[in-house]
């Protein structure tokens, strides 16, 4: 089986949404993001739209690992959506987010608002680049797949000579370590879970201010 790293198409949306529905499966992404019909419908139209977005603009980079073997329909296997920021304000920042009605809307606000008040304390107004979300179907689990994904968004911030803010779940925080991400906040989310804020200096080698 051969595997392949593409940008995203918006008309990769449905499939994109079935990997990120077999990825998170944890006790926190059961209360924001359910797999029911209504939150289904509304990551589809949300990676749809991050697929157009990556394709019109330099603000951020939506790739996707895609598995491929002779007699077999190649399937999508994995998905990251890489932003960048230069120190600017996010143009969606302060939107109102209709969340769906399977959703935990509430915490919905809170968990991602939050995300983004430890991202300006870590990185502050210097230009970086920010994991907003990787996953990988659990079918194609142990062949490395999250760190090639991985890998790719930090090679470009190293060319760039930009750091790197990532968000970890406590299942991703190890890949995160191997390559160079440093944890500077755990916070708890629900009782019991934590999410913990990472930054990676340019050649991941050295702690950011």
């Amino acid at each position: 089986m051969e595997f392949t790293l593409t940008a995203v198409l918006p008309e990769d949306a449905p499939a994109i949404t079935d990997v990120f529905f077999a990825s998170f499966t944890n006790a926190l992404s059961q209360r924001l993001t359910p797999d029911t019909e209504d939150v289904r419908a509304f990551e589809t139209a949300f990676f749809k739209t991050a697929a157009e977005e990556a394709q019109s603009s330099k603000g951020s980079d939506f790739i996707k690992v895609v598995a491929s073997e002779p007699g077999v329909e190649p399937a999508i296997a994995g998905f990251a959506l890489w932003k960048y920021y230069e120190g600017e304000q996010d143009p969606h920042e302060g939107e109102k987010i209709e969340w769906p009605a399977s959703c935990d809307g509430e915490l919905c606000e809170s968990f991602f608002s939050g995300v983004d008040r430890e991202r300006k304390r870590a990185i502050g107004d210097q230009p970086h680049y920010y994991l907003s979300i990787l996953g990988v179907d659990p079918k194609f689990g142990r062949q490395g797949l999250g760190g090639r994904l991985l890998k790719w968004g930090l090679d470009r911030a190293d060319q760039e000579q930009l750091i790197t803010f990532i968000s970890s779940s406590p299942a991703g925080r190890g890949l995160y370590e191997k390559h160079g991400s440093k944890a500077v906040h755990s916070y708890e989310v629900i009782p019991g879970y934590y999410e913990t804020s990472m930054v990676r200096a340019v050649g991941g080698v050295r702690r950011c201010k």
